[in-house]
């Protein structure tokens, strides 16, 4: 009998590999549009939605492609078109202290990224320069011998060669070389996004219903606060798949839009604090000179029903 047992679990392991290893993964494919693929070890994956990522994985996208890549603890990473990533190494520390720690390669491309505040640590090696990302929303652009960056929250630490600096949130830098200092090109990120719920309140609809809420989206100044004329394409984000957003936004030539997202009924888990936080990003490297804007919506918590307890009145037994 334990002969027979041991090789049925060796037969599970040669049918299963994928399936078993994504028990302890802690990244894998959130969204993917166009050619996405992802290279391990001697073979070319496509990189679908649902894929699990591992350590050494290159995930490759082409022109006009672009794929997100979601972390256990809620971070995510955008790519866009032509981009090299390398994931060399994601885990989690389950210690008493849980976090991740991440380090990361982007050889060519762009990417933005938006990383959870105090439950990671996160490293994105370049061609040019290391950065060093803490509790940020940020963009990087790697062409040729430069990298751009721009940061809308949060702190990342860039070194290359010759300098270190901390980049603060609302500044941005083009052109930082493997050698040379940088700090005199960080300069003041000029717009930004604004995102307006017509309500911050939302009403969580009850099971086998839906309900929306709609947003303004516009470009704007950050010193005037005035509108900006200003076409992009725009991604929203959300940590929950119970508000959902079109895939497919685009700001107009006024660099404005209307959207409405739908949301449907909650489970437990996704009632969270009460609070949930949406982010607005124009995407792409064109694009870094608008920094990301953020919301907040709010829900009511369900009370916890009492427990009733039923005593029999014979034995005194609780039912």
């Amino acid at each position: 009998m334990k002969k027979t047992c041991i090789v049925f679990i060796a037969a599970v392991l040669l049918v299963f590999p994928q399936s078993l290893s994504a028990i302890n993964a802690v990244d894998s494919i959130k969204a993917s549009l166009g050619d996405v693929k992802v290279i391990r070890e001697n073979r070319t994956i496509t990189g679908r939605k649902g894929l699990v990522l591992n350590d050494g994985d290159i995930v490759t996208t082409e022109k006009n492609a672009r794929t997100t890549i979601l972390f256990r603890d809620g971070s995510l990473i955008r790519l866009y078109q032509n981009t090299r990533f390398t994931i060399e190494q994601s885990v989690e520390n389950k210690s008493a202290h849980r976090g991740f720690l991440n380090r990361f390669k982007l050889s060519l491309g762009s990417l933005w990224g938006k990383f959870t505040k105090n439950r990671q640590r996160t490293v994105i090696k370049t061609p040019t320069a290391t950065c060093g990302i803490k509790g940020t929303s940020v963009a990087l652009s790697q062409k040729g011998a430069t990298l751009d960056v721009s940061l809308s929250t949060g702190l990342v630490e860039l070194e290359n060669e010759d300098e270190k600096i901390d980049l603060k949130p609302g500044k941005m830098i083009k052109g930082i070389t493997k050698r040379g200092s940088f700090k005199e090109k960080v300069k003041d990120i000029p717009y930004r996004i604004l995102i307006k719920p017509d309500r911050k309140k939302i009403d969580v609809p009850t099971a086998g219903n839906e309900s929306e809420v709609s947003f303004t989206l516009q470009v704007i100044d950050v010193n005037s606060k005035l509108n900006v004329f200003k076409a992009a394409r725009v991604l929203i984000t959300v940590p929950s798949d119970k508000i959902v957003f079109s895939e497919s936004i685009r700001l107009n030539s006024r660099g404005y839009r209307r959207v409405t997202a739908i949301i449907k009924p909650f489970q437990k888990a996704d009632y969270g604090s009460g609070r949930i936080e949406v982010t607005a990003l124009a995407e792409g490297e064109r694009y870094m000179d608008i920094g990301t804007g953020q919301t907040v919506l709010t829900f009511d918590i369900p009370k916890k029903n009492p427990r009733v307890l039923r005593i029999d009145a014979n034995s005194g037994a609780i039912k």
